[in-house]
């Protein structure tokens, strides 16, 4: 497998606006944001349409939603102007492991890339061992598994399970759970994914970024293969 040029680096979580403008400042790929209402970093579309109005061009808005209906989701990519949708879950069919949820998860997805077709790319998280990616998406964020919250856990993955995983996808694969600015080159030397998403790792509490591990971390991940 060839080794990736430079490396994709998502921070997500941000929840509020010093944050947004003090990361986008040091320029990661990506800035993430929950709509997820149970989450301590969630955030609603208008708040992030007002953070972001002077985002630098090239950093890609994510949106991260669980369990949510195509319309709620399209409206917020309208809103808040996502590049990007993360999807935890299917609607209705989350957990599912039968031919008829894995038809209705092929299902929703098809009719989400209908719906955000030449507006935004569509990720799917994916736990080791639990899930299968739809064909539909444009990359997976390949996470660790809680069954207290689908994101933000801080537990790290099996990184050589991991790295299996990446030599299979036929789509790009972002590397996410357990990461910190200490061990991200050294979980993108064992992996070797496309990116890395963090979250709980960069942040002084849930909702509030440590802006010097934010440094740490995208300097780190941008300099492991040097």
């Amino acid at each position: 497998m060839l080794q990736p040029m430079s490396v994709f680096v998502k921070i997500c979580g941000l929840a509020n606006a010093a944050d947004v403008a003090a990361v986008a400042a040091l320029q990661p790929d990506a800035m993430g944001f929950v709509f997820w209402p149970q989450s301590p970093r969630a955030v609603r579309p208008e708040q992030v349409a007002q953070w972001t109005r002077a985002l630098p061009p090239g950093v890609l808005k994510v949106g991260v939603f669980v369990d949510e209906n195509a319309a709620a989701v399209s409206r917020a990519v309208e809103i808040a102007r996502l590049d990007v949708v993360q999807w935890h879950g299917f609607p209705a069919v989350s957990g599912q492991r039968s031919a008829a949820g894995a038809a209705a998860a092929a299902g929703f997805f098809q009719d989400l890339e209908k719906t955000l077709t030449g507006i935004a790319k569509v990720w799917k998280v994916v736990r080791l061992g639990r899930a299968d990616v739809p064909a539909r998406v444009d990359a997976v964020v390949l996470d660790s598994y809680s069954p207290a919250s689908p994101g933000g856990t801080g537990q790290s993955v099996d990184w050589a399970a991991a790295r299996a995983y990446v030599q299979a996808s036929p789509v790009n694969v972002l590397l996410a759970g357990g990461l910190r600015a200490e061990n991200v080159a050294e979980a993108l030397r064992a992996v070797r994914p496309w990116g890395v998403d963090v979250s709980s790792g960069v942040e002084a509490q849930p909702g509030q970024k440590n802006l010097e591990a934010v440094k740490r971390f995208i300097e780190a991940a941008r300099t492991a293969w040097l």
